[in-house]
């Protein structure tokens, strides 16, 4: 099996699942090496509200809950944004390899199967962004896993990388998003799921909650490969 990071090929035992239904065994996935460079977090102990790894509560949920007291993202993310995780989204978002879309496909695939939803919504690039990086970082990830998704959202507002801008400028972000107007009679009342590849200061998701809670959503979630 080819390792979905370093490429490197490597053996495995095959589950029991896997032998009863071999179509389940996956093409590429993590080999042990780079499995390790990886820290998953426990649902079970992250922040109940941000989903941050090994935290009760923080200062971000805090913030938020000050500032946009009427939405509840209840947030979960896949992994912690650490030193492993911060060189895969460098690799694949900021120079631009395409082919690692499919490293955490098949996982996120699964984790998204945890909730309960109506429509799954990803974060949009901005025109500009999307025709220097040829690709949106996350439509990206789900179409690899199979996953559906509602492109419910445009991103009108080109705003500068989020490496490039302090926590303060990040929060002070004007409103980017817009919801498509094909969209704003299929919103109300369905759960819906924003994902997105990073959430760092929460500004992004809670910009993209507030456009679509004007149009009568049950709920919205929140999920993203790393926190």
């Amino acid at each position: 099996m080819e390792c979905s990071w370093c490429q490197i090929f490597f053996s495995r035992e095959v589950t029991i699942i896997e032998l009863l239904a071999p179509w389940r065994i996956p093409e590429k996935e993590l080999c042990p090496q780079c499995a390790q460079r990886f820290t998953v977090i426990d649902w079970q102990s992250c922040c109940p509200t941000c989903g941050k790894k090994d935290t009760i509560s923080c200062s971000d949920c805090l913030f938020w809950a000050k500032t946009c007291p009427m939405i509840h993202l209840q947030h979960r993310a896949l992994f912690a944004y650490d030193q492993g995780m911060k060189e895969w989204i460098h690799e694949y978002k900021l120079m631009g390899n395409y082919q690692l879309r499919e490293t955490f496909a098949a996982a996120i695939r699964q984790k998204i199967n945890n909730f309960d939803y109506d429509c799954l919504i990803p974060i949009p690039l901005s025109a500009e962004r999307y025709q220097e990086r040829g690709f949106n970082q996350v439509t990206a990830v789900l179409d690899a896993g199979g996953v559906k998704s509602k492109e419910w959202l445009d991103k009108v507002v080109d705003t500068a990388p989020q490496a490039q801008r302090s926590r303060k400028q990040r929060l002070e972000e004007v409103q980017p998003f817009a919801v498509k107007p094909e969209a704003t009679v299929e919103i109300k009342n369905k759960k819906l799921l924003l994902i997105d590849d990073v959430y760092t200061t929460g500004r992004t998701l809670y910009h993209a909650a507030e456009a679509l809670q004007t149009f009568g959503p049950q709920s919205i979630r929140s999920f993203s490969f790393a926190r």
